[in-house]
């Protein structure tokens, strides 16, 4: 799965940057680029009545969750939090089992089942959308920086008789808004630090219907008992904690497809298969 994860890694990249671009570019030029990655999100394809929504749909159906890691930029923001902790050999908290997992279910299935209901009724819970919560964080708290740090570089250079650059209007969000961004967007990668993927299979409503369809999924990940030797490395490695070596299982419904664990297993013991 080594190559797997790396052509993950390397498309979830190009996808991150991309969005992120297009939130921060004041010029127009990002978006003229890169727009075309805004309708492979989940929702607002959904919205649209776009055939991208058919086509997430059916990749989930083929191979699970690998929306959550390749396309969904909330879910690579969680990634890189995981990689950080990763680097300076942070542990995550204890998974979820028995009574804690029962509960977690019901919530996200209650939390998904407001959402696409105040959505049918008129009601926007745009606070729980992933795609619309990251772009609300890069507008409200990244963007203004962006825009004063060109306008600085504006002025330095026609101090130097250049004029490559050129002042753009800064306009400060609402204070509320950066806030409550602020504060969600700490909340995210602290519960990415310590659970992993927990925001994804505990509160998105989106990773809750596309982890209900990966569980249907034609590809699937396996534990291979034969060769399995219970050295846990694939459990630990997992940031969605949807593997029991113990008991040789894995979540489909959480797992987020990122292959991590495959990549750690020296024994060939995890597959992705029928």
């Amino acid at each position: 799965m080594r190559k797997l994860r790396a052509i993950r890694i390397v498309l979830a990249t190009f996808v991150m940057l991309a969005v992120t671009a297009c939130f921060l570019d004041f010029t127009g030029t990002a978006a003229r680029w890169f727009g075309w990655t805004a309708k492979f999100q989940l929702m607002p394809a959904a919205l649209a009545l776009s055939l991208a929504a058919v086509a997430i749909l059916a990749v989930t159906l083929l191979c699970g969750r690998v929306y959550c890691s390749v396309v969904c930029p909330l879910g690579i923001l969680q990634d890189v939090a995981i990689f950080f902790r990763r680097v300076f050999r942070l542990k995550f908290g204890s998974a979820a089992q028995g009574r804690v997992a029962l509960v977690r279910q019901v919530v996200r299935s209650a939390i998904a089942a407001v959402f696409f209901a105040g959505g049918f009724l008129g009601l926007h819970f745009v606070w729980l959308e992933p795609y619309a919560i990251y772009g609300r964080m890069a507008s409200c708290l990244a963007a203004p920086l962006v825009r004063s740090g060109n306008n600085q570089l504006a002025v330095w250079a026609e101090r130097h008789g250049s004029y490559a650059f050129h002042a753009v209007e800064a306009v400060a969000p609402p204070l509320c808004m950066v806030v409550l961004s602020a504060a969600l967007l700490v909340l995210i990668l602290a519960l990415a630090v310590w659970k992993g993927r927990f925001w994804c299979n505990a509160v998105c409503p989106v990773g809750t219907v596309l982890g209900f369809l990966s569980r249907f999924s034609l590809l699937k990940p396996k534990i291979d008992p034969a060769k399995c030797v219970k050295c846990r490395l694939c459990e630990k490695a997992c940031k969605a904690r949807s593997i029991d070596v113990a008991k040789g299982t894995i979540d489909r419904t959480t797992c987020v497809a990122c292959f991590d664990c495959g990549a750690v297993c020296g024994k060939g013991a995890l597959t992705w298969s029928k």
